[in-house]
């Protein structure tokens, strides 16, 4: 599997803290068959805005780290950014990270406040930019099977938590998660794993597996995430 959405890069956000914790969060990572994995620290400004000099001096730390343990994972860079309007003047003068170097993004939103999503997925994709919505199930004001179809429709890719698929995060996220992946609307499941979190990668993967087939299990775990990585 690839895990598009973590927060395991230690001491740049409310993730993991310390390299220890980084390791120990690799480790379950593993343990759920995850064989890449693209780090996502938070950007949001007045409260996560690490600079991207202690981001890659603690990523490659992580990665030499690694090589010495001998682990069978690859990690990649990324970003998870919360949006403003300076948000893609940032982008366009490459302050923030995409998904590994690729042209798409992983945006966050408030959960509450409305936001217009349709116009930013427009607007990034007119510069050749593609937004990856985050944890879409979470946005409370996101009720239509419709307005999500024409999020998609601008460009827009969908990503949900693995630990809403296995209902840690009330019925009602558990049921639009459902809802989407039947018609198709999905395009990645990710653990958004921090250290005082489960990683419910493996337990998602197979509720998917039973209930929609292995065919949509792979494409949501595994291969449509392999354009992120290659």
């Amino acid at each position: 599997m690839i895990d598009i959405h973590s927060h395991i890069i230690f001491g740049v956000d409310d993730g993991a803290k310390t390299i220890d914790e980084s390791i120990s969060l690799i480790k379950i990572e593993i343990e759920n068959g995850v064989t890449d994995i693209i780090c996502t620290p938070h950007y949001r400004k007045g409260m996560f805005e690490a600079q991207s000099n202690l981001i890659e001096e603690n990523f490659n730390k992580l990665v030499e780290e690694i090589k010495k343990l001998n682990l069978p994972i690859n990690l990649y860079l990324g970003r998870e950014i919360y949006y403003n309007e300076k948000v893609l003047d940032k982008i366009k003068n490459k302050q923030l990270y995409s998904l590994n170097n690729s042209n798409k993004y992983l945006i966050e939103y408030s959960y509450t406040s409305n936001t217009e999503i349709d116009e930013h997925v427009y607007n990034f994709s007119r510069f050749g930019y593609q937004m990856v919505i985050a944890h879409i199930e979470r946005y409370e004001y996101i009720t239509s099977l419709d307005y999500v179809y024409e999020l998609k429709e601008l460009g827009a890719l969908i990503q949900v938590n693995a630990s809403t698929i296995c209902g840690k995060n009330g019925h009602k996220q558990y049921k639009k998660v459902m809802n989407y992946i039947r018609n198709g609307l999905v395009d990645f499941v990710a653990s958004d794993i921090h250290f005082s979190r489960i990683n419910y990668m493996k337990d998602a993967y197979n509720i998917i597996k039973k209930k929609c087939g292995i065919e949509i299990a792979e494409k949501l775990f595994n291969s449509n995430a392999k354009i992120l990585i290659k």
